[in-house]
Protein backbone atom coordinates (compact mmCIF):
# COMPACT_ATOMS: atom_id res chain seq x y z
CA UNK A 1 0.00 0.00 0.00
CA UNK A 2 1.58 3.03 -1.39
CA UNK A 3 2.01 6.20 1.37
CA UNK A 4 -0.85 8.43 -0.21
CA UNK A 5 -3.33 5.78 0.40
CA UNK A 6 -2.10 4.95 3.96
CA UNK A 7 -2.56 8.17 5.27
CA UNK A 8 -6.26 8.08 3.34
CA UNK A 9 -6.82 5.65 5.57
CA UNK A 10 -5.81 6.84 8.52
CA UNK A 11 -7.93 9.50 7.39
CA UNK A 12 -10.75 7.42 7.38
CA UNK A 13 -9.97 5.70 10.51
CA UNK A 14 -9.72 9.41 12.19
CA UNK A 15 -12.80 10.20 11.03
CA UNK A 16 -14.66 7.69 12.49
CA UNK A 17 -12.41 7.63 16.12
CA UNK A 18 -14.40 11.19 15.92
CA UNK A 19 -17.56 10.49 15.42
CA UNK A 20 -16.99 7.72 18.26
CA UNK A 21 -15.82 10.16 20.45
CA UNK A 22 -18.77 12.35 20.09
CA UNK A 23 -21.15 9.65 20.31
CA UNK A 24 -19.32 8.31 23.56
CA UNK A 25 -20.14 12.20 25.01
CA UNK A 26 -23.32 11.98 24.24
CA UNK A 27 -23.65 8.50 25.46
CA UNK A 28 -22.85 9.56 29.17
CA UNK A 29 -24.82 12.65 28.80
CA UNK A 30 -28.09 10.66 27.90
CA UNK A 31 -26.97 7.83 30.31
CA UNK A 32 -26.83 10.47 33.26
CA UNK A 33 -30.26 12.74 31.91
CA UNK A 34 -32.26 9.90 30.93
CA UNK A 35 -31.04 6.69 32.88
CA UNK A 36 -34.13 4.86 31.51
CA UNK A 37 -33.77 5.24 27.94
CA UNK A 38 -32.04 2.21 27.06
CA UNK A 39 -33.02 1.97 23.74
CA UNK A 40 -31.70 5.68 22.54
CA UNK A 41 -28.31 4.21 24.62
CA UNK A 42 -28.89 1.08 22.41
CA UNK A 43 -27.96 3.64 19.42
CA UNK A 44 -25.55 5.75 20.58
CA UNK A 45 -23.66 2.57 21.41
CA UNK A 46 -23.73 1.46 17.60
CA UNK A 47 -21.84 4.57 16.37
CA UNK A 48 -19.07 4.05 19.89
CA UNK A 49 -18.82 0.43 18.03
CA UNK A 50 -18.12 0.95 14.59
CA UNK A 51 -16.58 4.69 16.02
CA UNK A 52 -14.48 3.94 18.53
CA UNK A 53 -13.32 0.18 17.67
CA UNK A 54 -14.23 0.23 14.15
CA UNK A 55 -12.06 3.47 13.36
CA UNK A 56 -9.73 3.15 16.14
CA UNK A 57 -8.73 -0.16 14.70
CA UNK A 58 -8.32 2.10 11.18
CA UNK A 59 -6.20 4.59 12.49
CA UNK A 60 -4.31 2.77 14.58
CA UNK A 61 -3.28 0.31 11.92
CA UNK A 62 -2.31 3.22 9.25
CA UNK A 63 -0.34 4.86 12.04
CA UNK A 64 1.59 1.83 12.78
CA UNK A 65 2.24 0.94 9.39
CA UNK A 66 2.88 4.52 8.34
CA UNK A 67 5.86 5.57 11.24
CA UNK A 68 7.51 1.86 10.43
CA UNK A 69 6.76 0.30 13.78
CA UNK A 70 7.53 -3.16 14.43
CA UNK A 71 4.99 -5.41 12.88
CA UNK A 72 3.91 -9.31 13.68
CA UNK A 73 1.14 -10.95 12.63
CA UNK A 74 -2.50 -10.47 13.70
CA UNK A 75 -3.60 -12.50 16.34
CA UNK A 76 -7.14 -12.64 18.59
CA UNK A 77 -8.09 -13.96 21.84
CA UNK A 78 -9.25 -17.97 21.27
CA UNK A 79 -12.28 -19.06 19.90
CA UNK A 80 -13.36 -20.24 23.50
CA UNK A 81 -12.82 -17.10 25.40
CA UNK A 82 -14.69 -14.83 22.66
CA UNK A 83 -17.25 -17.05 22.58
CA UNK A 84 -17.40 -17.56 26.71
CA UNK A 85 -17.19 -13.74 26.19
CA UNK A 86 -20.65 -13.74 24.27
CA UNK A 87 -22.28 -15.58 26.79
CA UNK A 88 -21.51 -13.61 29.91
CA UNK A 89 -21.94 -10.22 28.00
CA UNK A 90 -25.72 -11.11 26.79
CA UNK A 91 -25.90 -12.80 30.51
CA UNK A 92 -24.67 -9.54 31.79
CA UNK A 93 -26.84 -7.23 29.42
CA UNK A 94 -30.02 -9.14 30.34
CA UNK A 95 -29.49 -9.38 33.91
CA UNK A 96 -29.23 -5.21 33.94
CA UNK A 97 -32.39 -5.10 32.13
CA UNK A 98 -34.52 -7.32 33.98
CA UNK A 99 -33.61 -5.33 36.97
CA UNK A 100 -33.70 -1.99 35.32
CA UNK A 101 -30.37 -1.12 36.67
CA UNK A 102 -27.92 1.02 34.96
CA UNK A 103 -30.03 0.34 31.63
CA UNK A 104 -28.91 3.68 29.62
CA UNK A 105 -25.27 3.00 30.74
CA UNK A 106 -23.99 -0.35 31.32
CA UNK A 107 -26.34 -2.49 29.46
CA UNK A 108 -25.98 -1.63 26.26
CA UNK A 109 -22.10 -1.46 26.69
CA UNK A 110 -22.41 -5.25 27.25
CA UNK A 111 -25.04 -5.68 24.62
CA UNK A 112 -22.18 -3.78 21.83
CA UNK A 113 -19.84 -6.21 23.50
CA UNK A 114 -22.18 -9.37 22.66
CA UNK A 115 -22.54 -7.71 19.18
CA UNK A 116 -19.03 -8.60 18.41
CA UNK A 117 -17.89 -11.10 20.15
CA UNK A 118 -19.81 -14.07 18.14
CA UNK A 119 -17.85 -12.90 14.81
CA UNK A 120 -14.72 -12.42 16.51
CA UNK A 121 -14.81 -16.52 17.79
CA UNK A 122 -15.31 -17.31 13.73
CA UNK A 123 -12.61 -15.63 12.90
CA UNK A 124 -10.53 -16.61 15.69
CA UNK A 125 -11.17 -20.02 14.70
CA UNK A 126 -10.38 -19.82 11.19
CA UNK A 127 -6.85 -18.06 12.01
CA UNK A 128 -6.35 -21.06 13.84
CA UNK A 129 -7.08 -23.40 10.90
CA UNK A 130 -3.88 -23.95 9.43
CA UNK A 131 0.14 -22.52 9.91
CA UNK A 132 0.82 -21.20 13.13
CA UNK A 133 1.43 -18.40 11.76
CA UNK A 134 0.12 -15.92 9.62
CA UNK A 135 2.70 -13.80 8.34
CA UNK A 136 1.22 -12.03 5.42
CA UNK A 137 -1.86 -10.86 7.36
CA UNK A 138 -0.06 -8.81 9.86
CA UNK A 139 -1.88 -6.69 12.89
CA UNK A 140 -1.79 -3.53 10.87
CA UNK A 141 -3.72 -5.51 7.74
CA UNK A 142 -6.03 -7.62 10.14
CA UNK A 143 -6.81 -4.35 12.24
CA UNK A 144 -7.76 -2.53 9.06
CA UNK A 145 -9.48 -5.07 7.29
CA UNK A 146 -11.97 -5.60 11.16
CA UNK A 147 -12.23 -1.89 10.43
CA UNK A 148 -12.68 -1.17 7.31
CA UNK A 149 -15.53 -4.43 7.49
CA UNK A 150 -17.27 -2.46 10.82
CA UNK A 151 -16.95 1.55 8.95
CA UNK A 152 -16.66 1.74 4.89
CA UNK A 153 -18.25 -1.85 4.58
CA UNK A 154 -21.28 -1.63 6.20
CA UNK A 155 -22.09 2.18 5.51
CA UNK A 156 -21.86 0.96 1.53
CA UNK A 157 -24.01 -1.67 2.17
CA UNK A 158 -26.45 0.33 4.15
CA UNK A 159 -27.15 3.58 1.92
CA UNK A 160 -27.03 0.90 -1.38
CA UNK A 161 -29.85 -1.34 0.63
CA UNK A 162 -31.87 1.67 1.38
CA UNK A 163 -31.69 3.10 -2.19
CA UNK A 164 -32.50 -0.04 -3.73
CA UNK A 165 -34.75 -0.83 -1.39
CA UNK A 166 -36.71 2.67 -2.06
CA UNK A 167 -36.73 0.58 -5.87
CA UNK A 168 -38.37 -2.44 -4.59
CA UNK A 169 -40.80 -0.93 -2.55
CA UNK A 170 -42.20 0.67 -5.64
CA UNK A 171 -41.79 -2.50 -7.66
CA UNK A 172 -43.84 -4.89 -5.09
CA UNK A 173 -46.25 -2.07 -4.92
CA UNK A 174 -47.32 -2.06 -8.25
CA UNK A 175 -47.64 -6.00 -7.68
CA UNK A 176 -51.38 -6.39 -8.71
CA UNK A 177 -54.21 -7.44 -6.08
CA UNK A 178 -55.51 -10.30 -8.06
CA UNK A 179 -51.60 -11.79 -8.37
CA UNK A 180 -51.21 -10.89 -4.53
CA UNK A 181 -54.44 -13.13 -3.91
CA UNK A 182 -53.10 -15.70 -6.15
CA UNK A 183 -50.37 -15.99 -3.80
CA UNK A 184 -51.84 -15.92 -0.79
CA UNK A 185 -54.12 -18.82 -2.13
CA UNK A 186 -51.42 -20.88 -2.82
CA UNK A 187 -49.57 -20.06 0.80
CA UNK A 188 -52.72 -20.70 2.86
CA UNK A 189 -52.99 -24.37 1.60
CA UNK A 190 -48.85 -25.04 2.78
CA UNK A 191 -49.22 -23.16 5.69
CA UNK A 192 -52.38 -22.45 7.14
CA UNK A 193 -53.44 -19.29 8.51
CA UNK A 194 -50.19 -17.82 7.83
CA UNK A 195 -50.89 -17.81 3.86
CA UNK A 196 -52.38 -13.75 4.60
CA UNK A 197 -48.94 -12.83 6.26
CA UNK A 198 -47.13 -14.55 3.87
CA UNK A 199 -48.64 -12.94 0.60
CA UNK A 200 -48.67 -9.51 2.08
CA UNK A 201 -46.81 -6.80 0.57
CA UNK A 202 -45.52 -5.87 3.54
CA UNK A 203 -43.69 -9.43 3.86
CA UNK A 204 -43.31 -9.09 -0.02
CA UNK A 205 -41.33 -6.28 0.28
CA UNK A 206 -38.97 -7.62 3.14
CA UNK A 207 -38.29 -10.86 1.25
CA UNK A 208 -36.96 -9.03 -1.83
CA UNK A 209 -34.67 -6.90 0.36
CA UNK A 210 -33.48 -9.83 2.24
CA UNK A 211 -33.45 -13.06 -0.16
CA UNK A 212 -32.17 -10.67 -3.22
CA UNK A 213 -31.11 -7.67 -2.65
CA UNK A 214 -28.88 -7.60 0.52
CA UNK A 215 -26.89 -10.30 -0.60
CA UNK A 216 -26.17 -8.85 -3.69
CA UNK A 217 -25.40 -5.71 -2.33
CA UNK A 218 -23.64 -6.97 0.27
CA UNK A 219 -21.66 -9.89 -1.06
CA UNK A 220 -20.38 -7.08 -3.34
CA UNK A 221 -19.59 -4.69 -1.01
CA UNK A 222 -17.80 -6.30 1.98
CA UNK A 223 -14.68 -7.26 0.46
CA UNK A 224 -14.18 -4.03 -1.78
CA UNK A 225 -11.90 -1.50 0.96
CA UNK A 226 -9.30 -4.63 0.88
CA UNK A 227 -9.03 -4.62 -3.10
CA UNK A 228 -5.75 -2.44 -2.21
CA UNK A 229 -4.15 -4.52 -0.17
CA UNK A 230 -5.24 -8.02 -1.90
CA UNK A 231 -2.91 -7.87 -4.30
CA UNK A 232 0.14 -7.75 -2.22
CA UNK A 233 -0.77 -11.14 -0.47
CA UNK A 234 1.53 -14.04 -1.68
CA UNK A 235 -1.57 -17.23 -1.10
CA UNK A 236 -5.32 -17.12 -1.32
CA UNK A 237 -5.27 -18.55 2.49
CA UNK A 238 -3.68 -15.07 3.14
CA UNK A 239 -6.76 -13.22 1.52
CA UNK A 240 -9.64 -15.71 2.38
CA UNK A 241 -8.09 -14.92 6.72
CA UNK A 242 -8.30 -11.07 5.54
CA UNK A 243 -11.51 -11.29 3.88
CA UNK A 244 -12.81 -12.95 7.31
CA UNK A 245 -11.61 -10.26 9.13
CA UNK A 246 -13.42 -7.93 7.42
CA UNK A 247 -16.68 -10.02 7.18
CA UNK A 248 -16.55 -10.00 11.66
CA UNK A 249 -16.26 -6.51 11.96
CA UNK A 250 -19.13 -6.45 9.07
CA UNK A 251 -21.17 -8.68 11.21
CA UNK A 252 -20.37 -7.05 14.56
CA UNK A 253 -21.97 -3.69 13.98
CA UNK A 254 -24.83 -5.38 11.82
CA UNK A 255 -25.52 -7.47 14.71
CA UNK A 256 -25.66 -4.37 16.74
CA UNK A 257 -27.97 -2.60 14.49
CA UNK A 258 -30.60 -5.27 14.21
CA UNK A 259 -30.88 -5.94 18.05
CA UNK A 260 -31.16 -1.78 18.21
CA UNK A 261 -34.11 -2.55 15.52
CA UNK A 262 -35.77 -5.42 16.98
CA UNK A 263 -36.08 -3.26 20.61
CA UNK A 264 -37.38 -5.44 23.63
CA UNK A 265 -36.35 -8.61 21.46
CA UNK A 266 -32.79 -7.58 20.91
CA UNK A 267 -31.18 -10.46 23.36
CA UNK A 268 -33.79 -12.91 21.28
CA UNK A 269 -31.86 -11.11 17.95
CA UNK A 270 -28.51 -11.40 19.42
CA UNK A 271 -28.83 -15.17 20.04
CA UNK A 272 -30.08 -15.86 16.02
CA UNK A 273 -27.26 -13.86 15.25
CA UNK A 274 -25.13 -15.99 17.02
CA UNK A 275 -26.21 -18.56 15.18
CA UNK A 276 -24.76 -17.27 11.71
CA UNK A 277 -22.13 -15.86 12.99
CA UNK A 278 -19.82 -17.30 9.87
CA UNK A 279 -22.38 -16.11 7.45
CA UNK A 280 -20.81 -12.46 6.88
CA UNK A 281 -17.10 -14.00 7.75
CA UNK A 282 -17.61 -16.82 4.69
CA UNK A 283 -18.75 -14.55 2.17
CA UNK A 284 -16.14 -11.68 2.82
CA UNK A 285 -13.55 -14.64 2.61
CA UNK A 286 -14.90 -15.98 -0.37
CA UNK A 287 -15.13 -12.78 -2.34
CA UNK A 288 -11.58 -12.00 -0.86
CA UNK A 289 -10.47 -14.74 -2.37
CA UNK A 290 -12.26 -13.97 -5.85
CA UNK A 291 -10.92 -10.53 -6.03
CA UNK A 292 -7.38 -12.07 -5.32
CA UNK A 293 -7.09 -13.99 -7.97
CA UNK A 294 -8.86 -11.14 -10.17
CA UNK A 295 -5.92 -8.23 -8.79
CA UNK A 296 -3.23 -10.45 -9.80
CA UNK A 297 -4.99 -11.00 -13.49
CA UNK A 298 -4.63 -15.02 -13.17
CA UNK A 299 -6.10 -16.85 -15.91
CA UNK A 300 -9.92 -17.95 -15.40
CA UNK A 301 -10.30 -15.58 -12.86
CA UNK A 302 -13.51 -13.70 -13.70
CA UNK A 303 -15.61 -16.87 -14.18
CA UNK A 304 -13.52 -18.13 -10.60
CA UNK A 305 -15.06 -14.69 -9.36
CA UNK A 306 -18.78 -15.03 -10.80
CA UNK A 307 -18.74 -18.97 -9.30
CA UNK A 308 -17.45 -17.31 -5.94
CA UNK A 309 -19.82 -14.90 -5.94
CA UNK A 310 -22.99 -16.91 -6.45
CA UNK A 311 -21.82 -19.24 -3.61
CA UNK A 312 -21.68 -16.54 -1.27
CA UNK A 313 -24.66 -14.67 -2.56
CA UNK A 314 -26.61 -18.20 -2.16
CA UNK A 315 -25.45 -18.72 1.07
CA UNK A 316 -26.40 -15.58 2.20
CA UNK A 317 -29.87 -15.82 0.44
CA UNK A 318 -30.79 -19.08 2.10
CA UNK A 319 -29.92 -17.40 5.84
CA UNK A 320 -31.86 -14.03 5.31
CA UNK A 321 -35.22 -16.08 3.69
CA UNK A 322 -35.24 -18.92 6.40
CA UNK A 323 -34.94 -15.53 9.16
CA UNK A 324 -37.40 -14.05 7.44
CA UNK A 325 -40.19 -17.27 7.51
CA UNK A 326 -39.09 -17.19 11.22
CA UNK A 327 -39.59 -13.63 11.95
CA UNK A 328 -42.98 -14.36 10.49
CA UNK A 329 -43.92 -17.48 12.27
CA UNK A 330 -42.99 -15.72 15.68
CA UNK A 331 -45.39 -12.55 15.40
CA UNK A 332 -48.23 -14.87 14.36
CA UNK A 333 -47.47 -17.10 17.19
CA UNK A 334 -47.55 -14.07 19.39
CA UNK A 335 -50.79 -13.65 18.04
CA UNK A 336 -52.13 -17.13 19.15
CA UNK A 337 -51.43 -18.73 16.30
CA UNK A 338 -49.47 -22.21 16.39
CA UNK A 339 -49.17 -25.40 14.55
CA UNK A 340 -46.53 -28.09 15.21
CA UNK A 341 -44.40 -30.71 13.31
CA UNK A 342 -44.52 -34.43 14.53
CA UNK A 343 -45.07 -32.24 18.02
CA UNK A 344 -42.54 -30.61 17.91
CA UNK A 345 -43.03 -26.45 18.21
CA UNK A 346 -42.47 -24.67 15.21
CA UNK A 347 -40.23 -22.26 16.79
CA UNK A 348 -37.61 -25.21 18.01
CA UNK A 349 -37.75 -26.45 14.37
CA UNK A 350 -36.80 -23.26 12.82
CA UNK A 351 -34.36 -22.59 15.56
CA UNK A 352 -32.98 -26.15 14.52
CA UNK A 353 -32.87 -25.56 11.06
CA UNK A 354 -31.04 -22.44 11.39
CA UNK A 355 -28.48 -24.10 13.92
CA UNK A 356 -27.67 -26.11 10.86
CA UNK A 357 -27.15 -23.93 8.65
CA UNK A 358 -24.63 -22.03 10.45
CA UNK A 359 -22.82 -24.85 11.72
CA UNK A 360 -22.99 -25.75 7.97
CA UNK A 361 -21.59 -21.95 7.27
CA UNK A 362 -18.97 -22.48 9.63
CA UNK A 363 -17.61 -25.72 8.91
CA UNK A 364 -17.33 -24.65 4.91
CA UNK A 365 -15.10 -22.13 6.15
CA UNK A 366 -13.24 -24.14 7.95
CA UNK A 367 -12.74 -26.47 4.99
CA UNK A 368 -12.08 -23.65 2.80
CA UNK A 369 -9.66 -22.02 5.03
CA UNK A 370 -7.82 -25.26 5.05
CA UNK A 371 -8.34 -26.19 1.20
CA UNK A 372 -6.39 -22.79 0.62
CA UNK A 373 -3.69 -23.49 3.00
CA UNK A 374 0.06 -23.50 1.45
CA UNK A 375 1.44 -26.62 0.73
CA UNK A 376 4.75 -26.02 2.71
CA UNK A 377 2.05 -25.44 5.72
CA UNK A 378 -0.10 -28.41 5.76
CA UNK A 379 1.75 -30.87 8.05
CA UNK A 380 -0.19 -32.41 10.51
CA UNK A 381 1.35 -30.02 13.18
CA UNK A 382 -0.80 -27.20 11.57
CA UNK A 383 -3.85 -29.08 11.52
CA UNK A 384 -3.89 -29.34 15.36
CA UNK A 385 -6.63 -27.29 17.43
CA UNK A 386 -5.54 -24.65 19.72
CA UNK A 387 -4.44 -25.88 23.17
CA UNK A 388 -6.66 -26.08 26.18
CA UNK A 389 -6.19 -22.69 28.21
CA UNK A 390 -3.68 -22.17 31.57
CA UNK A 391 -4.35 -22.70 34.90
CA UNK A 392 -4.13 -18.36 35.38
CA UNK A 393 -6.29 -18.00 32.24
CA UNK A 394 -8.43 -20.20 33.82
CA UNK A 395 -7.79 -18.20 37.35
CA UNK A 396 -8.32 -14.89 35.46
CA UNK A 397 -11.39 -16.38 33.54
CA UNK A 398 -12.88 -17.19 37.06
CA UNK A 399 -12.78 -13.53 38.19
CA UNK A 400 -14.41 -11.85 35.12
CA UNK A 401 -17.23 -14.59 35.64
CA UNK A 402 -17.70 -13.37 38.92
CA UNK A 403 -17.91 -9.96 38.22
CA UNK A 404 -20.47 -10.18 35.08
CA UNK A 405 -22.99 -12.52 37.20
CA UNK A 406 -23.49 -10.25 40.31
CA UNK A 407 -25.57 -8.38 37.69
CA UNK A 408 -27.67 -11.27 36.41
CA UNK A 409 -28.04 -12.48 40.01
CA UNK A 410 -29.72 -9.32 40.48
CA UNK A 411 -31.71 -9.15 37.62
CA UNK A 412 -32.95 -12.68 38.67
CA UNK A 413 -33.67 -11.58 42.15
CA UNK A 414 -35.62 -8.63 40.95
CA UNK A 415 -37.88 -10.76 38.38
CA UNK A 416 -38.68 -13.78 41.04
CA UNK A 417 -39.08 -10.88 44.20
Amino acid sequence: MSKRLKILVGLWGLLWLGIGGIAGLVYLATAAMDPGYWDRSLWLALLLLAGLAGGGAVAYSALRSLFGRRIGPVWLPPPWALAGGFVLALAAGLGLWQASISIAFLMPLFVAAAAALGPLAVASWILRSGGKEVKAVTAPRGLAALGLGATASTLAALVLNTLLGGAALLLVTGVSDQVLDLVGDLVDALAGGLGEELASPVFLLGLVEAVVLAPLVEEMVKPLPLLPLLKRLPTARDALLLGVLAGAGFAAVENLLYAVGFGDAWSSVLVTRLLGSALHPFGAGLMAVAWWHVRRGEPGAAARWGRYYGLAVGAHALWNGTCAVAAVVASEWYRGWEVDLLGVAEGAVLLALLAVEGIGLLAALRVIARRFQPADEAGEEATLLPGLPTERTIAVWGVICLVVLLPVGLGVLRTLW
